[in-house]
């Protein structure tokens, strides 16, 4: 009986750790690419850039393991826009068949594969206007999906919606507040852009958000990024607030979260986006509770009642938070350690001046209550004191 449990216990532990060390599925390299349109391009689809693209307006991108390997799943990242594809593999009489369909949705996108020598990524439609470009191409063998490998959710229900300006905002002014909030305590996050810049910036927030513990994909705004230290400017430049507030509220009123986060009254070092972001804030949440405000957004979704709006070194009823404390969920590293990884994720950034810091006049942990429905905070160290 003894040496039959001693053999039950070993068993077990091996399954266990089985289970626990599962592999992780490698990365194939050397695949061989062809392509029916702009192939002087298909050497981008690798370079490990996001600047870079291949891209075409009509037929596909054929891909070939190298002999003994198998393809079980491929990763695409896509500059500008997904534009509605298919994942095609061979039908086994000498053609390839349709697998997987997708639309524009998201930039980052993973396919699962069944185990394939060859595979195709064929445009299914032009449009007119958005050609189908993709700046990096990964195929992965058998195994648990590695952490990098991103499937986005589309948001239902918002627990908290963080407005920021730019790309690389909503870490340099909000600290630890993402891997806080998303990845330690498993809030929903809603993340809301106005502006991006560049498209590869696209990209570069995406791995950020995905580092922080974000699985929700973000809205990315197509206003026009520039500096400028005059509101009135890059509201014009935006088409104004008969086109911004709607579309606010609209996002709002659809993801209805309970908080929000948002920038500094005073633009941090006084840029004119940053200070549209706070101030249209505070506008858009009573806009939003409003059913005679946008018809089209009230007739889809109904009002919304936002119940606490925090903005970035507000000076009223002011919290400091701690971006310090070690987080399981990320292996015992603080906040705001992991914020910082993900800031690195924003390389066409790094030569700039400004950082994630704890002192200072952009103190990332100094946010204040700017609008409450359930009274002020007395503890002052949670986003969601006084919400059950």
């Amino acid at each position: 009986m003894k040496r039959y449990a001693f053999f039950l216990l070993a068993a077990s532990l091996i399954l266990f750790c089985c289970l626990a060390y599962a592999d992780k599925a490698p990365e194939i390299k050397g695949f061989r690419v062809t392509a029916t349109a702009n192939k002087s391009y298909i050497p981008h689809l690798t370079d490990n850039a996001y600047k870079t693209a291949w891209y075409a307006k009509k037929g596909y991108i054929q891909v070939d393991m190298p002999e003994g390997q198998k393809a079980f799943g491929v990763y695409l990242c896509h500059l500008k826009y997904a534009a509605a594809h298919v994942i095609q593999i061979p039908d086994g009489q000498g053609g390839y068949q349709d697998h997987a369909h997708h639309d524009e949705r998201y930039l980052h996108q993973y396919t699962a594969l069944p185990g394939v020598t060859s595979f195709r990524i064929a445009i299914e439609a032009y449009d007119g206007k958005h050609m189908l470009d993709i700046n990096e191409l990964r195929v992965l063998g058998q195994g648990d999906l590695p952490e990098w490998v991103q499937l986005w959710q589309d948001m239902d229900k918002a627990d908290m919606l963080l407005l920021s300006a730019h790309p690389d905002d909503e870490l340099l002014w909000f600290g630890g507040a993402l891997p806080t909030y998303a990845g330690e305590l498993n809030k929903k996050v809603q993340l809301v852009y106005l502006a991006y810049g560049d498209a590869r910036r696209k990209n570069e927030l995406l791995d950020g958000l995905w580092t922080c513990g974000i699985r929700y994909y973000p809205v990315i705004g197509e206003n026009r990024d520039f500096m400028s230290y005059n509101r009135s400017t890059v509201y014009d430049a935006w088409g104004g607030t008969k086109r911004v507030y709607p579309w606010y509220v609209g996002i709002l009123r659809r993801v209805r979260p309970e908080v929000i986060l948002t920038q500094d009254f005073n633009g941090e070092y006084g840029h004119a986006a940053h200070q549209i972001t706070a101030s249209m804030t505070v506008k858009c949440i009573d806009l939003a509770a409003d059913p005679t405000y946008d018809a089209d957004s009230y007739n889809k979704y109904g009002a919304w009642q936002v119940k606490k709006v925090y903005a970035h070194l507000y000076e009223q009823n002011g919290v400091v938070m701690d971006w310090q404390k070690p987080l399981s969920a990320f292996g015992g590293k603080t906040s705001l350690e992991v914020a910082k990884e993900a800031l690195w994720c924003h390389v066409s950034q790094r030569a700039l001046t400004y950082q994630m810091l704890e002192e200072g006049p952009f103190d990332c942990r100094k946010f204040g209550l700017c609008f409450s429905t359930v009274g002020e905070d007395v503890n002052k160290n949670d986003f969601f004191e006084n919400i059950p």
